[in-house]
């Protein structure tokens, strides 16, 4: 159904949000005062969206986006808006998380904003069809893939490599079945793992490992892994050298689909505001550790005990510890949470959790007396709802601050400091 519209605001996840007596109908790529025409239809969970057919009356933050590929990319949601509009919409997506649960930090530091082009991660959507192989991204919402021969947001040696891989990926797919290709740059090496099938059968055959072989070679990549599903654990099938990252004190040997921050230059912006609010010794627990981005810079103050539910991670923490005064640790914090008298024994928590948050982490953490507690988080919403549990449980919010390192799109990231009162 076509309808003129009205923009109220723009919702969390970067839609324009009209405000019907039906509820809300989400447009994309709509801006707040825009009047609109958009096709109205119900989406995934009855909830209505409108897809923008024609802007009436445009917003004056209304830009044109960079990307040539923005109309038809699902990779991007907010290229469309000024700089400055988009920077404060950010902040304050955080702000209304926030409201929402009655917090208010005591500071809120300066916000970090960083460039384009940089991120060193991608997972592409590839797919087979007479022998030549498409490479790009779903459109937002759909199941039609976009090829993708530019990308503002990637580092361009990604982009490079991509297009080596449309010709060398040909013998390794199966025609007309899609698969996914993550691809992850780690300090000028390269990993990529396929996931889906592969082969005359879905697996891998000996055409398959020759082609592996010969696309290693041709583009330098240090190590190619396989899976048939999504959490399946990637089977490597050749590594040429180690992907190693350097964490502060720790030199790490990577397992395949590695958790990294998606920028190098927010993982230092993310390490060093984290060091920022830690003491400058004592014992710290670092929670949801991964391989140990925050626990290698950690080690520089004192000792560190990591804890993480992937076995990988913590088996490659484990190994590259040498004589560092670190203990990791392969515990589920989400069933079997850091207990409160555990968390006493230590000086200061880092806890970065993924997007779901840490809530029975936090509920022990809230009655510990643990002087100092950092959140990392990738989602205001759930950030929120903990720092309220912390709030209750005795914990003065000192301070957030947000950091943006995936461009153009809703996601945000942030770090708060939360203090035990006396």
């Amino acid at each position: 159904m076509a309808a003129d519209l009205l923009i109220h605001e723009l919702g969390a996840s970067g839609d324009g949000v009209h405000k019907s007596d039906s509820g809300p109908v989400y447009v994309e790529r709509a801006l707040p005062g825009e009047s609109v025409q958009a096709n109205i239809h119900n989406g995934a969970g009855g909830v209505l969206r409108g897809d923008l057919t024609r802007v009436i009356t445009a917003s004056p933050q209304r830009i044109t986006a960079p990307c040539p590929n923005y109309d038809a990319c699902g990779g991007c949601s907010l290229q469309h808006v000024s700089d400055n509009f988009y920077r404060n919409w950010k902040v304050d997506v955080v702000r209304s998380a926030l409201d929402k649960k009655g917090l208010k930090p005591d500071v809120w530091r300066e916000p970090v904003f960083l460039p384009a082009g940089t991120r060193r991660r991608a997972t592409f959507v590839a797919v087979k069809k007479n022998n030549a192989v498409m490479l790009g991204y779903f459109r937002r919402r759909t199941h039609h893939i976009t090829d993708i021969a530019t990308c503002l947001v990637l580092d361009p040696a990604l982009m490079k490599l991509r297009e080596g891989l449309v010709t060398l990926l040909a013998p390794i797919l199966q025609g007309g079945k899609t698969a996914d290709i993550f691809i992850q740059s780690v300090d000028g090496q390269c990993e990529v793992v396929i996931t889906g099938p592969v082969g005359k059968k879905g697996t891998p055959d000996l055409p398959v490992f020759e082609a592996i072989a010969q696309l290693a070679h041709t583009l330098k990549i240090s190590r190619v892994s396989w899976r048939a599903r999504e959490r399946d654990t990637p089977e490597v099938m050749l590594e040429l050298n180690p992907l190693r990252a350097t964490f502060g004190k720790l030199d790490v040997a990577l397992p395949p689909l590695a958790f990294l921050q998606p920028t190098k230059l927010g993982e230092a912006v993310l390490v060093g505001a984290v060091m920022e609010l830690l003491p400058n010794s004592g014992t710290f627990a670092d929670l949801f550790s991964g391989c140990g981005t925050f626990s290698g810079a950690m080690l520089e103050r004192g000792r560190v005990d990591a804890f993480d539910n992937i076995e990988p991670a913590i088996r490659a923490l484990d190994k590259a510890k040498g004589a560092q005064p670190l203990k990791a640790t392969q515990r589920d914090l989400f069933r079997n949470p850091l207990q409160t008298d555990e968390a006493n024994t230590y000086d200061a928590i880092v806890f970065d959790p993924p997007r779901a948050g840490a809530h029975e982490q936090v509920k022990a953490l809230a009655a510990s007396k643990t002087p100092l507690i950092v959140g990392v988080s990738c989602n205001p919403a759930t950030f929120a709802r903990d720092a309220r549990i912390l709030v209750d449980g005795g914990y003065k919010f000192e301070s957030i601050k947000v950091v943006d390192q995936f461009t153009w799109s809703h996601h945000i990231e942030l770090i708060a400091a939360f203090t035990k009162r006396s």
